[in-house]
């Protein structure tokens, strides 16, 4: 096992776990630009590695691979691995509390929640926003769409259930169960 307070670089983790997924936080926020480094540390975990030097994504793209390599990170969190088989892409957003980037369904159904409780300013603009569900280990795409905060809505899970109860097309609608039947065994696990 790894010591939770050391920090790493990035060539010592590799060499001895699976590297899951490598990700850019805050790119519009170049001066405090992070990488989150996802290992495969156990048959059901994921351990987050967050960097611990800022950087741009402009200046990490122009780093070599073993300049790359160096790049240090230090123990962030850990995840259930069955949390990242379907995750949500919040492509586009009209809230600060709701930044684009990928989300677990169950924390994007939170922060619709959330949302959708708030009293919303009035705008020309659609108030929501959209998102992808992807099969994460693949990177399919299993269904895209918009969410718009209501107090007549009642998060993103609700709004999905509704919306496999409408479609008509048989792929889509197969997709969103398999979405709301992936979900459910997560919830269940969980207990």
């Amino acid at each position: 096992m790894f010591d939770k307070n050391k920090i790493y670089e990035m060539q010592e983790l590799l060499d001895k776990y699976v590297l899951y997924n490598l990700e850019f936080r805050k790119l519009g926020n170049n001066a405090n630009g992070e990488l989150e480094l996802l290992l495969k540390t156990g048959t059901d975990k994921v351990s987050v590695f967050r960097s611990v030097n800022h950087t741009s994504k402009h200046d990490y793209l122009k780093l070599s691979e073993e300049q790359a390599k160096k790049v240090c990170f230090k123990f962030d969190r850990e995840e259930n691995i069955v949390d990242l088989d379907i995750v949500a892409i919040v492509v586009r957003t009209s809230d600060i509390n709701i930044p684009a980037g990928r989300y677990t369904l169950k924390t994007l159904d939170e922060l619709t929640k959330a949302q959708d409780l708030e009293e919303r300013p009035k705008s020309d603009f659609e108030d929501g926003i959209v998102y992808l569900i992807v099969e994460n280990s693949v990177g399919c795409d299993l269904y895209d769409g918009v969410y718009t905060f209501s107090k007549e809505n009642h998060g993103l899970l609700e709004d999905l259930e509704k919306k496999y109860e409408q479609e008509t097309d048989e792929l889509l609608k197969n997709n969103l169960k398999l979405i709301l039947d992936y979900q459910k065994n997560c919830e269940e696990l969980l207990m």
